[in-house]
This record gives structure tokens, C-alpha cells and sequence, in this order.
């Protein structure tokens, strides 16, 4: 037997159900934040690559290495750039 009542044990579990049903509202919205920031990147992605949009893709070779901080970042984005014309320096670290 607790040492609580019965009602701390049912303000209790109303505490969990709630914090339960939070987070399950902030994985839908991250859920939609990645999606739409999918659905952005494939955007870009065929607007480079049919080169629409006078001077994005020079815009994009010259500034995106700078926006990327991670090495894993720079190396996965590494061939799209060279592609688009630029440049990404490579640190000992990198492969």
C-alpha cells in the first residue's frame, strides 16, 4: 500500500496521461517540420538542377559551404556542391 491517498495516486496518473498526450503532439510537429523541410529541399533540388532561377546556383555553390559547420555535413554535401561549381575546403579531419 502507498503512503499517498488515492486521490495523489489519481492526480498522479492524470500528470502522466497529460505529459504523455504533450509529447505526443511535439513528435506530430516535428514530424511536419521535417516534412515540410523535405519537401522544401526537393523543391531546391529541381530548381537547381533545371537551373530556373538566374544565379541560384552559383549563390547556392558560393554560400552553402559556408551555412555548413559539421564535417559530416560539408562531406555529405560535398559532391552537390562540386556539382553546382564550388569549392569545399578540406580539413585533416575530413576524408
Amino acid at each position: 500500500m502507498s503512503i499517498l491517498g488515492n486521490d495523489e495516486l489519481k492526480e498522479q496518473q492524470k500528470v502522466k496521461s497529460l505529459e504523455l498526450a504533450i509529447n505526443r503532439e511535439k513528435a506530430k510537429v516535428d514530424k511536419k517540420l521535417t516534412r515540410q523541410k523535405i519537401l522544401l529541399g526537393a523543391f531546391l533540388i529541381e530548381v537547381l538542377e533545371k537551373n530556373e532561377v538566374q544565379g541560384l546556383r552559383e549563390y547556392t555553390a558560393k554560400t552553402l559551404p559556408k551555412y555548413l559547420t559539421r564535417e559530416t555535413d560539408r562531406d555529405l554535401l560535398k559532391g552537390l556542391i562540386e556539382n553546382l561549381g564550388g569549392n569545399i575546403l578540406i580539413t585533416k579531419n575530413e576524408r
